[in-house]
């Protein structure tokens, strides 16, 4: 049985502002929303907004 829900189930994703980043460990550029962003790729959190 499959279930949905959780903290940011009524969130609309579309209203929030995503931010470019760039990761300082294997070079990925990629969007984030958040205060604690994670490489996509790598899953390092050495990345700098650009």
């Amino acid at each position: 049985m499959c279930s949905s829900g959780g903290p940011m189930a009524d969130v609309d994703l579309g209203k929030l502002k995503s931010k470019k980043y760039k990761c300082n460990d294997c070079g990925n550029k990629f969007k984030g929303i958040g205060k604690k962003v994670i490489c996509p790729s790598c899953q390092s959190d050495n990345v700098e907004e650009q």
